[in-house]
């Protein structure tokens, strides 16, 4: 089996940072001025751009690990998916909230959208789905 375990925890590492700057991003353009403001409509943004964009990336991430790989393609989408969740649940645990539904999404989600992306990948390497 060919797992690339440097790329994934980098990968992983990377989709939780670009996820928070695409929040840190929202707030800035269409958030209020007021600092306190601008901080309770990050809360409440990042209840659905944390999700969503964890989802993206998380599919893009593992397509793009994947799609050169010979073999073991799903097995590593799947591994990044699970690394993206831990990340999250340690940043989800360190944060003092308390348990929300979405977390349990939100995690599920990245590790679906982890074997999605390389899913993708497998399939277009059997010549089965066109350039994505």
């Amino acid at each position: 089996m060919e797992i690339k375990y440097l790329q994934l925890v980098v990968a992983a590492l990377a989709i939780e940072i670009i996820s928070v700057l695409v929040l840190v991003i929202m707030v800035a353009i269409f958030g209020p001025p007021d600092p306190e403001q601008a901080q309770a409509f990050a809360a409440d943004l990042g209840y659905w751009v944390g999700p969503i964009a964890g989802f993206i990336f998380s599919f893009l991430g593992a397509y793009v690990i994947t799609k050169n790989l010979s073999r073991s393609r799903i097995p590593n989408g799947i591994l990044l998916g699970l690394l993206v969740a831990i990340v999250d649940v340690s940043i989800l645990v360190g944060s003092d909230r308390g348990f929300e539904m979405i977390f349990l999404v939100s995690s599920t989600g990245r590790l679906v959208a982890g074997t999605l992306g390389a899913y993708v990948a497998e399939r277009q390497a059997q010549g089965q789905i066109q350039d994505v």
